[in-house]
């Protein structure tokens, strides 16, 4: 396929699979100009199913590092009545939205980590409301990527300019199934295998899982009604989409106050486009009560004083080592791609579904059921060709689901 082709069947994979947009909707796209080409391949293909509008919101990466170098910290910690106003339409308007990562995962590695928590803490209270309604999947949601110069050359040190871009968008490219015949139908059949997973971890009904890797030996419970949940999701209007593309994984969140032991990470995590690298937390009791980390410390230490919640699990999710990207051999350097080839957690907000009637909840009665609440979620990989994990009845019995890193049932 030459570039232009490639942008063509990228972007109608995911307007009619990812966000499968409906006649007569509004969809919204955040990007970052490097991605400018897919921006507009996407509202085309949008507009070409039926969309009545697409809205862009553009960033540009220079600029805001710019305003991290020379912008005041109060600066970071404001947000403005005219963007609550604009998220309010748009959940009202059940407007799809579409997120594009496009920046180099460095972006930010000189920005002052104070600046980058504050922000991060303002514009978490801004989108409370409707993180909460990507939870309980209120409309349609998707997030992909596209690579700019400076993220390919990261991801592919000996190459340089187009050449390393244009390698990263074929990975993507191969990554999400758009260099198949039929890419509509091999997702199709990718989310049957993955929800039927899904489907035998909520039989097994599982009490809690046991971790334990070179890097991790840590206990985590599980609600007596979660619920496992695979690659697409039924938004309130009874549509199905894909939220993440590509995605390996099957997942659920935990009783937060469950979680005992060590969990360390076993691929960088890139938080607010900064990297965080060779960390370990300690739980007890849900809560982290001590850290390390050898790359990005503070980065680390402002993300857990987010709030409460930041130091407590909100979802696991499984993925075999033997996974396309973790077999590639890639490291992206962005947790979209790296957290579906391994085993990963998150720190901060559950998800409402992952809970039997747990859409209807308040966020008081879900936490009141082990389902954490926070302004964050922050997903680190764990897993690795060392890793096993037994889930535990509450009779005690063990079951093996991953050994060596892969699945076993």
């Amino acid at each position: 396929m030459d570039y232009i082709e490639k942008l063509k069947k990228y972007a109608e994979l995911v307007v009619k699979v990812g966000l499968n947009v409906q006649k007569g909707q509004k969809v919204s796209i955040s990007a970052d100009i490097d991605a400018i080409d897919f921006v507009r391949a996407v509202t085309k293909a949008a507009y070409e199913v039926g969309a009545v509008e697409v809205i862009q919101d553009l960033t540009d990466g220079p600029s805001t590092q710019m305003k991290y170098e020379y912008a005041p910290i109060e600066t970071f910690k404001k947000t403005y009545e005219y963007q609550k106003q604009r998220i309010d339409t748009h959940l009202e308007e059940r407007v799809a939205h579409l997120r594009i990562y496009s920046q180099t995962p460095e972006l930010l590695k000189n920005a002052d980590p104070e600046k980058i928590a504050a922000n991060a803490t303002a514009l978490g209270e801004l989108n409370k409301d409707f993180a909460r309604a990507v939870g309980r999947f209120d409309f349609s949601w998707c997030i992909v990527a596209f690579p700019n110069v400076a993220w390919a050359e990261l991801v592919f040190p000996d190459l340089k300019g187009e050449e390393a871009r244009t390698k990263l968008l074929d990975a993507m490219i191969a990554a999400v199934r758009a260099d198949q015949a039929d890419p509509v139908l091999a997702w199709e059949e990718h989310n049957r295998n993955l929800n039927a997973r899904a489907r035998l971890l909520t039989e097994k009904g599982f009490d809690r899982l046991h971790y334990k890797s070179e890097r991790t030996d840590v206990e985590i419970g599980l609600n007596q009604h979660h619920i496992w949940m695979g690659a697409s999701a039924v938004n309130a209007e009874g549509v199905e989409i894909q939220v993440n593309m590509p995605t390996e994984e099957v997942f659920t969140s935990p009783d937060f106050r469950r979680v005992n032991g060590i969990i360390g990470n076993t691929r960088p995590l890139s938080y607010n486009s900064a990297i965080i690298d060779d960390f370990k937390l300690t739980f007890k009791d849900g809560s982290v009560t001590d850290f390390e980390a050898g790359v990005g410390y503070d980065v680390l230490k402002n993300m857990l004083e987010t709030d409460a919640g930041a130091r407590r699990l909100g979802e696991i999710a499984l993925v075999p080592d033997d996974s396309p990207i973790s077999n590639s051999g890639i490291l992206y350097y962005n947790t979209l791609f790296d957290e579906n080839a391994s085993c990963h957690v998150a720190l901060g907000r559950s998800f409402p579904g992952a809970l039997k009637e747990g859409k209807a909840l308040s966020k008081e009665d879900l936490e009141a059921h082990g389902l954490n609440q926070s302004l964050i979620h922050v997903d680190f990989m764990i897993g690795g060709p060392d890793l096993s994990i037994e889930g535990i009845h509450k009779d005690g019995t063990k079951e093996f689901i991953f050994k060596d890193g892969n699945w076993v049932i």
